[in-house]
């Protein structure tokens, strides 16, 4: 089965990594406009997108939601409120095992601040790093003063010149599974012998080798009285309805048949008893003659 990640804080409003601050209406804009079908925000190591799908710099996941949470952040040891981001992902196997490691457990959010001219803020891209003070307060003192020289360290990582990335956050990322989609591995399957099977009817009707007929994957047993449960009762009357209607087919295939060569007698033995059958009227079909005797042609 898939899975996703229970929602974890991925930005806080405040300083950021490359020296500026997110706005607290920036954090409510991305979870309010954030669209996979407008644009798709991937999952990626320390904000570098590899230009190949070889590790490390491969994609580890995709976004599949933001939402927007008041916090309580223990700031020099007095509590402030703050708007936190939250994310949830759908991670690859890669990142899985990453994680499971414990590695790269902080993560980077990327944000255009004009998303398409919106006027809107907009996530383009979430990060895993293990570099969460890099990525932070020191960065923040690096980056600034290169910037004071007009250069910018982390211009190779954006995806447009106007992002900027926030500074790290410690990920909680816990991942469950969700029920696989319609078409799973038990469904596919019993379709897929079904469809074999009408194949293979055909297949002997003009003559040609019948393919195997696959068996319906396994599927595990559910606890009694669950919807599983009621889901596999459904299948199984639906199998066993497949299976009485074979049956009927192979029947009438069979009765087919054996009509079949009943007729083929019948119009054979019609066929006899026409051409041993005189025309009305003459006794018998007999030979037309010539003046001498010989036979000229039938009548």
């Amino acid at each position: 089965m898939p899975k996703v990640s229970k929602f974890f804080r991925v930005a806080v409003e405040g300083a950021t990594a490359d020296g500026r601050t997110i706005e607290r209406q920036q954090l409510l804009d991305m979870a309010a406009t954030y669209n996979r079908n407008t644009y798709a925000a991937r999952v990626n190591m320390e904000h570098i997108r590899g230009i190949t799908a070889d590790p490390p710099f491969r994609a580890l996941g995709d976004v599949i939601a933001l939402k927007t949470e008041e916090i309580t952040l223990d700031v020099a040891g007095t509590p402030e409120k703050k708007l936190a981001l939250f994310a949830q992902i759908e991670p690859t196997d890669d990142l899985l095992k990453i994680n499971a490691a414990k590695q790269k457990l902080f993560s980077s959010v990327e944000i255009n601040p004009n998303f398409a001219a919106s006027g809107k803020a907009y996530l383009m891209g979430l990060a895993v790093t293990d570099s969460p003070a890099s990525l932070g307060t020191e960065m923040l003192q690096f980056v600034a003063g290169q910037r004071e020289k007009g250069a910018d360290p982390l211009a190779a990582r954006r995806s447009a010149p106007n992002t900027l990335f926030t500074a790290a956050e410690e990920s909680a990322i816990e991942f469950e599974e969700v029920a696989a989609i319609p078409g799973d591995a038990a469904s596919r399957g019993f379709f897929e012998a079904a469809g074999a099977f009408f194949k293979n009817l055909v297949a002997q009707q003009q003559g040609a080798q019948p393919a195997p007929v696959p068996a319906p994957a396994p599927s595990p047993a559910p606890a009694p009285h669950s919807p599983a449960n009621d889901n596999d009762q459904r299948f199984a009357a639906i199998a066993s309805g497949m299976e009485a209607l074979v049956k009927g087919i192979d029947a009438m295939r069979e009765e087919f048949s054996a009509s079949l060569s009943t007729v083929k007698a019948d119009v054979a033995k019609l066929n006899a008893t026409i051409d041993n059958t005189a025309a009305p009227g003459q006794s018998a079909r007999s030979s037309a003659t010539g003046g001498n005797g010989q036979i000229l042609a039938d009548c």
